[in-house]
């Protein structure tokens, strides 16, 4: 921030409560991990055990007025219990329900959460993107909150995540779903409208606190989102393949630390896969992929970008998801998972592997499974030859070999 504007920031935020005792927020590349992060099991009061952690290394930490944003259905899974665990605490609790990941959901919180001088913004210190300078003005002015709770799946902590970033507040992160790795990255994706779904920069959760008991459930989606969260890591093995190439080819620099952390969170994962008979409903599995998701995302903050776990299975998904307009009966695990297998053929690694763990646990390996989500040959084949425009300054094994070749690959792996 500008310092004039940082100086009016903090004084009105320090009179009114906010901004006392504790860190500002980090952006990737300037703070590379949250402060802590918790994968467990029927955690009785989460809010008194996110205390009892930041307590004895930040002894004037103090929050008294937390934002807690939750979805529809994640209200009555976690969000109503830990605002009344937070009241319990003393602090004056405000619960959003969001529905969706609109741009729009994450304004309308930014604008309840502001209520003197709203009209001040300044740009976020970093910018990767068009759309992160668009997008990602930081809100100064008096805020009614001092700490952001997200509590749901993807869309609740995307839209919560980017919402603490625009507010300058710290961000604690409460999954009810491992359906991806964002819960703990520092990126949201959000629906822009007329700029489509997008990957924003935003800062690293301050906590991120995974129960086990809360993501486990009988509902009829449950397997699906445990599938989707395999299916997005996994495609990490060929994101990797794809850095490492560009690497060699004198587009990027590798960074070795973030690679291999990447790459071992998504091989361990892998291999349990493969040696567990029911991994999608063990409690010590669930427990391993909380954590080898944390992982990526960690590899992606010290990074400073998706660059760790995005390689042409992700352009395969943005593409894909472009070309159908944004609504698709396939979840975005499943569709990178697709894409790495496409990418694992071409790259002539973990063909095997892969395809034996997607049986498995019923992630797509043949054009009947994709027809299933409702992926046809000639859509899939589009995709691919469009995955070219986007992301176009990262380089893959698309580019290296061109879409022809990488649709031989795509028809070779799908027809076997």
């Amino acid at each position: 921030m500008k310092l004039t504007h940082k100086a009016i920031d903090q004084v009105i935020n320090r009179l009114g409560g906010a901004y006392k005792g504790y860190l500002k927020p980090r952006a990737p590349k300037q703070f590379t991990i949250p402060l802590f992060e918790e994968v467990a099991s029927h955690i009785p009061d989460i809010p008194a055990f996110i205390s009892c952690r930041l307590k004895p290394d930040f002894p004037r930490l103090r929050f008294q007025s937390p934002l807690v944003v939750v979805g529809p259905y994640t209200r009555k899974i976690a969000g109503e219990k830990i605002a009344l665990d937070l009241e319990a605490q003393g602090m004056s609790v405000t619960t959003r329900v969001v529905d969706s990941n609109r741009f729009e959901e994450v304004q309308d919180l930014v604008a309840n959460a502001v209520t003197r001088l709203r009209k001040i913004e300044v740009p976020p210190k970093v910018v990767l993107s068009a759309l992160d300078a668009r997008y990602g003005m930081i809100q100064c002015g008096r805020k009614t909150h001092d700490i952001v709770f997200g509590i749901g799946g993807g869309t609740v902590i995307d839209v919560a995540k980017y919402a603490a970033f625009k507010l300058n507040l710290p961000f604690v992160s409460v999954p009810t779903s491992l359906a991806n790795d964002g819960f703990a990255s520092p990126f949201s994706v959000l629906n822009l409208g007329k700029d489509g779904v997008a990957t924003l920069t935003a800062n690293t959760p301050m906590a991120v606190v995974v129960d086990i008991s809360l993501i486990q459930s009988k509902d009829s989606g449950y397997e699906r989102r445990m599938r989707s969260g395999i299916g997005d890591l996994l495609s990490n093995l060929t994101a990797i393949e794809d850095w490492r190439l560009a690497a060699r080819e004198g587009k990027e620099l590798y960074e070795s630390t973030s690679g291999y952390q990447s790459k071992s969170a998504a091989y361990a994962t892998l291999k349990r896969c493969l040696e567990e008979e029911s991994p999608l409903t063990d409690t010590s599995f669930i427990e391993d992929l909380g954590c080898a998701l944390i992982a990526s995302a960690a590899a992606m903050n010290r990074c400073g970008s998706s660059r760790p776990a995005s390689g042409f299975d992700h352009k395969f998904y943005h593409a894909y998801n472009r070309l159908q307009g944004f609504d698709t009966t396939a979840t975005h695990g499943e569709l990178v998972a697709v894409g790495a297998l496409i990418s694992s053929q071409a790259h002539g690694s973990y063909v095997k592997e892969l395809k034996e763990v997607y049986a498995k646990i019923g992630l797509p390996v043949n054009w009947q499974d994709l027809a299933d989500l409702d992926i046809s040959r000639q859509e899939l084949i589009q995709a691919i030859r469009e995955a070219s425009s986007v992301k176009t300054d990262r380089y893959t094994i698309l580019e290296a070999l061109g879409a022809e070749r990488m649709i031989e690959s795509a028809l070779s792996v799908l027809d076997e």
